[in-house]
């Protein structure tokens, strides 16, 4: 099955809280021509999934504006800083299948994730604002998945 782990489009860089930061409009931008390009290459996803903060939320549209038809959700446990071994234990416990699921969140969760996922403990992923990486995922486990491929917006 393919899930993928994309971080939020460019922020602006600062706002009152570090939660509040919203996207610029270069980064919605960049977001929708990447996933409407993606869509394009017959990429579908099920499934958007964003971290509460506002950057995330905002890219999460921009992805579900391509995708209308996939359910949205939010998740408190893929904040910045949140344990990716958490992530994978509540990827472990959904019923049904991830198959295209897209987790929107926010370095360093992004990196740490895909690394641990991909390749195990101590690994990490490079992730650009609006990149994504598509993981063949056997199971959501610590190196329970291979890295297909990242994509990243055009600069």
């Amino acid at each position: 099955m393919r899930l993928y782990i994309a971080r939020h489009g460019e922020a602006q860089a600062s706002a009152p809280s570090d939660e509040l930061r919203c996207l610029t409009e270069r980064g919605e931008s960049e977001v929708a021509a990447l996933w409407r390009q993606l869509k394009d290459e017959g990429i579908d996803i099920s499934a958007v999934i964003a971290s509460p903060y506002v950057r995330a939320e905002q890219t999460a549209g921009q992805i579900g504006a391509c995708y209308p038809k996939a359910a949205r959700h939010t998740c408190d446990l893929i904040t910045p800083d949140d344990s990716p071994l958490a992530v994978i234990d509540w990827l472990a416990s959904q019923k049904g299948s991830l198959d295209g699921w897209v987790l929107v969140s926010h370095m360093p969760l992004v990196a740490a994730l895909t690394g641990l996922i991909t390749e195990g403990v101590g690994s990490r992923a490079p992730f650009a604002v609006g990149t994504v990486a598509c993981i063949d995922l056997e199971a959501p486990c610590v190196g329970g998945g291979r890295l297909l491929w990242p994509r990243s917006p055009s600069r």
